[in-house]
C-alpha cells in the first residue's frame, strides 16, 4: 500500500528554509508525547498528544534558547480558527516565543484573530515574497526539496521484511529511534545529554559506517548531543560561568541539592561496600572540556546545530567536498570546528565510530 501524500510537506518545508536561514535549526513533524507508568513492573506507555510541523530553535550569543513553532496548512476541510487555538496552546506547551501559521489562503478575520493570540500569519504568496526577499528561494541547500527530503525520511527507522518478527539488534535499535523521535522532546531537558548518551552506548557494536541509515542516525544524535550541550551551556551562563564544571555538574544532576544527595548515596556505598564508584562517567571530564569552548565561543556555538544539519544534507547525502554556505556571508570558522569537536566528542563518549562522521572531520 502505498503512503498517504502529505499535501502540507512544501509548505513544511519552505518555511522551514526560511527558517533555518534566519540561524535557526529547523526539525520538522516533532510528535509531541506523553508518557504514563502502566503500574508495578508493567512499564511506561507513550500516547501521542500531538505533533509540531516545524520546529525552529536557536541560541544567541548570550546562549539565550529562542524556540519557534509553526503548522502548515494547504487543504480544504481545516477549520482555521480551530488551529489558531490550537497553535496558541502548543506555542504555550512548548515554551516557544513566536508561532506561525501558514496557509495557502488567509481569511481576513483570522488575519485579524491571530495577532491578538500572539501569533503570525502568511499565505503562499507573502511566504513567496520573504523568500525572495531573504535570498531563501536561491539557497544552495535542497531543504525545501521534497523529493529530496523524501530520500533522507526513508532513511529513518529499522526494516522488518514483511511476515518477519523484529530481531534483538532491530528492537536495540528502536529504542534509541523512539527516544530520538518522541522521548527527547518530554523528559526533563537536564536529564537529556546523560540519556542520549546512555542509549547510544547500547548501540555503537551495531553502527557501521557503511549503513546509510546508522550514518544519518549519527547525525541526528549529534544533533541532539548538541542541542543538550546548548542548554547546559545556557545554565552555566546563566550562573556566571566562573565555575564551569561545577555549574555543568549542578544541571546534569538535576539540581545542587540532587547532586549533593547523589554523592552522599555514592559516598555510603563506598564505606558500605569498600569498592570507590565515580559519580560521574568516565566521558564526562571530555564533555566539559568541550562545553567550555563552547562558552568561550559563544558565536560559534551557536551555529553547531544549522552546520551538523546543513553538512549532512550538503557533505554526506550530496557528497559536496567543500563545507556548505549558511548565509551569504562569510564561514563561520569556529562554528565549523566546533561542529567536529561535537561530533568527534560524542563518538568519543558513546564508543560509536568516528568514521559516521568521516565526511564531516575531512572539512
Amino acid at each position: 500500500m502505498s503512503k498517504a501524500v502529505d499535501l502540507d510537506l512544501p509548505l513544511k518545508l519552505r518555511l522551514r528554509r526560511l527558517l533555518f536561514l534566519q540561524g535557526y535549526w529547523t526539525p520538522i513533524e516533532v510528535e509531541l508525547s506523553h508518557y504514563h507508568d502502566l503500574g508495578v513492573g508493567a512499564g511506561m506507555k507513550r500516547r501521542s498528544l500531538t505533533d509540531l510541523d516545524v520546529l525552529g530553535i536557536k541560541f544567541d550569543p548570550l546562549f539565550i534558547q529562542h524556540r519557534v513553532v509553526a503548522d502548515c496548512k494547504s487543504g480544504r476541510n481545516v477549520s482555521d480558527a480551530n488551529r489558531l487555538f490550537w497553535l496558541s496552546g502548543v506555542m504555550g506547551y512548548f515554551g516557544a516565543d513566536e508561532a506561525y501559521f501558514v496557509r495557502s489562503k488567509l481569511d481576513r478575520h483570522i488575519r485579524a484573530v491571530a495577532p491578538k493570540m500572539g501569533l503570525r500569519t502568511l499565505n503562499d504568496s507573502e511566504l513567496g515574497a520573504v523568500e525572495k526577499s531573504t535570498g531563501a528561494d536561491a539557497f544552495q541547500l535542497p531543504l525545501a526539496d521534497v523529493g529530496f527530503h523524501q530520500s533522507v525520511r526513508d532513511l529513518w527507522g529499522i526494516q522488518v521484511a514483511g511476515g518477519s518478527k523484529i530481531t534483538a539488534d532491530q528492537t536495540r535499535l528502536k529504542k534509541v529511534y523512539s527516544y530520538l523521535s518522541y522521548t527527547y522532546w518530554y523528559i526533563e531537558r537536564y536529564r537529556n545529554l546523560l540519556t542520549l548518551v546512555g542509549h547510544f552506548e547500547s548501540i555503537a557494536d551495531l553502527l557501521s559506517p557503511q549503513n546509510e541509515r546508522h550514518v544519518l542516525l549519527a547525525y541526528t544524535g549529534a544533533a541532539r548531543f548538541a542541542h543538550s550541550l546548548l542548554e547546559v551551556a545556557s545554565f552555566v551562563a546563566s550562573m556566571g560561568a566562573s565555575d564551569i564544571p561545577q555549574y555543568a555538574r549542578i544541571y546534569l544532576y538535576g539540581g545542587p541539592l540532587a547532586l549533593k544527595d547523589k554523592e552522599r548515596f555514592f559516598e555510603l556505598l563506598q564505606k558500605a561496600t569498600g569498592i570507590s564508584e565515580p559519580l560521574d562517567p568516565a566521558w564526562l571530564r571530555e564533555v566539559i572540556e568541550l562545553l567550555g569552548r563552547m562558552v568561550r565561543n559563544p558565536v560559534g556555538a551557536a551555529e553547531i546545530l544549522r552546520y551538523l544539519e546543513s553538512i549532512y544534507v550538503w557533505c554526506v547525502r550530496l557528497n559536496m567536498p567543500t563545507p556548505p554556505a549558511l548565509t551569504s556571508g562569510a564561514p563561520n570558522t569556529s562554528g565549523l570546528v566546533l561542529s567536529k569537536d561535537t561530533a568527534v566528542t560524542f563518538a568519543k563518549s558513546t564508543g560509536i565510530s568516528e568514521d559516521l562522521f568521516a565526511k564531516l572531520k575531512l572539512l
